[in-house]
């Protein structure tokens, strides 16, 4: 519910190779999840109230927990872990700091006002 993907965005569901094949792995994302323009998405998990910026690349097996920001640019290798309430830039993606509680509503507020501005062809 309210989850907003932007131009370019490409979900792909994580996968990982066997000896018969390709294996694909469930692929979840929560609820107020804003994924801005021309990001990459392969997680495992996006949890609720989540906003990932431009340009990111979110690698195979990713699980970003609720409640959390990923700034523009931001590469997460595979199988990071990003706990709750944190910020994360960078390439690699690095922990930069611990969001405040109130970032909850902050992210909610946001994608509100993105679902409005985003439009889909």
């Amino acid at each position: 519910r309210n989850c907003v993907l932007s131009n370019g965005v490409v979900v792909r569901p994580a996968h990982k190779r066997t000896g018969t094949g390709v294996s694909f792995l469930p692929s979840h994302i929560g609820d107020n999840v804003f994924i801005d323009e021309s990001s990459l998405i392969e997680s495992a998990s996006i949890g609720s109230n989540v906003y990932i910026g431009k340009n990111c690349i979110i690698s195979k097996r990713c699980i970003i927990k609720d409640c959390c920001w990923i700034k523009d640019g931001t590469v997460l290798s595979e199988d990071t872990v990003i706990p709750p309430f944190s910020l994360y830039s960078g390439c690699p993606g690095r922990f930069e700091k611990e969001l405040p509680m109130s970032s909850m509503e902050m992210i909610k507020t946001i994608v509100e006002s993105k679902k409005s501005a985003v439009v889909f062809r």
